[in-house]
């Protein structure tokens, strides 16, 4: 029986899957997107994070990548599996047998669920072919490169949306931005709503989609209507990017009776102990009172998490050293 299985490989989990194998433990960790590094790594790749500590300014793709680095160097006792999710969990001798649905069956003494919000999947387009790709249509932006000095088309009201619009002109890509959002008040931070001013960012709103052009694997235009007025524009552009949000589907956590509080974030004490005493939670699928949300304080309960479970597994009086002493 291993020690351990990590649930969910987004900065979290993969940072919890690098202290891990640091500590000594041995397990597996499961993801159920199609590879590790989760939301930041599939839908904002190339946005900058300036709350990391240590660095001013660092772009999410080289964080992620910075992080599987780590588990590169430490996770030899941590088996991997992606793609996949939990399928059954049986308690059995003081410990879990979990089948997955790839009918991999693990043993491990405890749990630690890293599931972030979830497996999810951009939302897209009503408009359009879901199983047509279209060269110039973008849920995640991967390459600015493209984009240098093209006309680019955001769709969306959220700070996503918002804070590409704006990185769009300020890092010079390009400086013909132009947002659509349904509503007249957007779901973004204010700062950086009024950021788009300053950006001179043309904002078209409140439109909705009326009508989609295509030609081959290429979007010509869109047709918008006008929510209040139902005027008609029509609108060009070289590049679409959709950041409407995905769809959660937090289907790992079905198989766990587990406290949970609102919105089914699972309640945490300080130990990072879930309402079953072998089972953690850490990073944004973890609640307790007063909890801010953002990748550090997930960091910070991972390692709490992994330290505290080193003493199910070797005995209350272990302390299993320091991360920096570990690695000399």
């Amino acid at each position: 029986m291993k020690d351990i299985l990590i649930i969910g490989a987004g900065p979290v989990g993969l940072y919890a899957w690098s202290c891990a194998g640091m500590l000594g433990l041995s397990g597996y960790i499961i993801e159920g997107n199609d590879s590790p590094g989760g939301q930041p790594w599939e839908l904002y790749p190339e946005k900058a994070l300036y709350d990391m500590p240590g660095f001013p300014e660092i772009k999410t793709k080289t964080f992620i990548e910075n992080l599987m680095a780590q588990v590169n160097n430490n996770s030899n006792q941590i088996t991997y599996f992606g793609k996949t999710n939990i399928l059954t969990v049986d308690e059995k001798n003081n410990g879990f047998t979990v089948t997955l649905t790839t009918s991999e069956i693990l043993n491990v003494k405890t749990i630690l669920i890293t599931t972030g919000n979830g497996v999810f999947t951009p939302i897209r387009l009503e408009h359009l072919d879901p199983n047509h790709e279209y060269n110039n249509l973008w849920y995640a932006v991967k390459n600015l490169e493209p984009c240098t000095n093209k006309k680019v088309i955001i769709l969306g009201g959220g700070d996503s949306a918002v804070d590409w619009a704006n990185h769009f002109v300020e890092d010079n890509i390009t400086k013909d931005v132009t947002i659509v959002h349904r509503r007249e008040l957007y779901r973004a931070k204010e700062s950086n709503v009024q950021k788009l001013q300053k950006n001179k960012i043309t904002e078209l709103k409140p439109y909705h989609i009326k009508n989609v052009d295509t030609s081959a694997n290429q979007i010509i235009g869109l047709t918008l209507e006008h929510e209040d007025t139902k005027a008609i524009l029509e609108l060009t552009g070289d590049y679409f990017i959709v950041q409407y949000g995905a769809k959660v589907a937090p289907t790992m956590l079905q198989q766990f009776t587990l406290e949970t509080a609102p919105f089914r974030k699972i309640i945490i004490q300080p130990s990072g102990q879930t309402s079953h005493p072998h089972i953690f939670a850490a990073g944004n699928t973890a609640y307790y009172e007063g909890k801010y949300y953002n990748m550090v304080t997930g960091f910070g309960e991972a390692i709490n998490a992994l330290f505290n479970i080193t003493k199910i597994i070797h005995g209350n009086k272990y302390h299993p050293g320091y991360l920096s002493d570990i690695k000399k």
